[in-house]
């Protein structure tokens, strides 16, 4: 009779091997159904938002034809000029940031050209910074988009200084200019350069942002060419 019941130690690890199994299997059940929510719910944000008309102003536009224009922006990291109707990052070993306007947008639309230049054989980041800080913690704020980086294989959604959305792929060229298109509607994220989608995604519960806060640029380590900056306020456009 003895050896049909099993020995202390056998008898709690298959209670707790049970307790433990159920305990998963419960935590995967909900897991997978806030999981398929959260999916519906920002499909459904994102057909609704495609189905929204939205009107662009033109807020504020920078052709660098003046080198006094860089009186008005706020240089975050490294060594900015302007230079041949170009704001150029000419200096800084790592983070080469600056800022641009202030913005509370939201819809907002950011369009620029960017040229990187190769330096010891990287590439280094082009970079867009939204509901940001004129200060060195500036990645931990708002939004970043960045392409080109980790040795231009990866394009990158960060959300308060953490990776949202990423591709592996990045098409950035040195010396080539790229004409960069951001938009940024109430969660809708995507990023564009030369015509191509590089990388879409939702935030389903976006940042409010405030008017304090800045749009900005950045890049890593390299030189940067900027020309022809638009930022767009967007809002819906009236049905009748």
């Amino acid at each position: 009779m003895a050896r049909n019941i099993p020995r202390h130690g056998t008898l709690i690890r298959k209670i707790l091997g049970g307790v433990l199994v159920l305990a998963a299997l419960t935590a995967l059940g909900c897991g997978s159904r806030e999981t398929l929510e959260t999916i519906r719910a920002s499909r459904d944000a994102g057909r609704r938002l495609r189905h929204v008309e939205i009107q662009w102003d033109l807020a504020h536009s920078f052709a660098f034809d003046e080198t006094d224009d860089l009186e008005g922006f706020r240089v975050t990291e490294g060594e900015w000029d302007i230079h041949d109707g170009m704001l150029r990052a000419v200096g800084g070993d790592r983070n080469r940031a600056i800022m641009l306007v202030q913005s509370g947008y939201d819809p907002v639309r950011i369009e620029f050209d960017a040229t990187n230049h190769s330096s010891r054989g990287l590439i280094g980041d082009i970079t867009i910074l939204l509901d940001s800080r004129p200060e060195k913690t500036f990645f931990s704020d708002g939004y970043a988009l960045t392409t080109g980086s980790y040795w231009n294989t990866c394009t990158t959604f960060y959300r308060r200084g953490v990776a949202l959305a990423n591709t592996a792929w990045s098409p950035v060229r040195s010396g080539q200019r790229n004409h960069i298109v951001f938009l940024f509607d109430r969660g809708h994220i995507r990023y564009e350069m030369n015509g191509e989608i590089l990388l879409e995604t939702w935030d389903v519960s976006p940042l409010r942002f405030s008017p304090d806060r800045w749009i900005g640029i950045r890049t890593w380590a390299t030189s940067m060419e900027i020309d022809n900056v638009c930022i767009y306020q967007g809002r819906v456009a009236e049905t009748r």
